[in-house]
């Protein structure tokens, strides 16, 4: 008993608590928030993503993530520069989890994401539940 309360008075030391902090860096090269927006550009207000919600598809939100930044269009980098905005909760830990400079373009980001997120939604009908039948292999037997 005597090694593990060495140990935990060795991490509980002050030193040891003061150790060096991490520090967030973005996923993608500084120079990118170096870029221009034009004249009068408004960050849209996002529809957030923060995957808690199982009816939301990474697909869905990078399809909505594009007609708000019609804008920008034509330059992927600013939509990259933008897309923390539209994050929150799982999914924005997730993205700042990324390391930094791991991510160059905006079709990267979004295999990323969609590497991390997504997920196939299985579609049931009611005509599929109607159609489902016992096998008599399923029955209970009786005797």
């Amino acid at each position: 008993m005597g090694a593990l309360q060495r140990v935990i008075r060795e991490m509980m030391e002050p030193e040891a608590i003061r150790g060096e902090r991490p520090t967030y860096k973005k996923p993608y090269p500084a120079y990118i928030d170096q870029i221009l927006l034009s004249p009068g550009f408004k960050v849209p207000n996002f529809t957030l993503f923060n995957r808690e919600d199982t009816h939301a598809s990474s697909v869905e939100h990078i399809g909505r993530l594009s007609v708000q930044c019609i804008a920008i269009e034509n330059n992927p980098l600013l939509k990259l520069r933008l897309f923390g905005n539209s994050l929150f909760g799982q999914a924005f830990t997730w993205y700042t989890s990324l390391p930094a400079n791991s991510v160059q373009t905006w079709e990267q980001m979004e295999n990323f994401f969609h590497n991390y997120y997504f997920r196939i939604q299985p579609e049931v009908t009611i005509s599929d539940l109607a159609t489902l039948k016992q096998c008599e292999d399923d029955l209970p037997k009786t005797s």
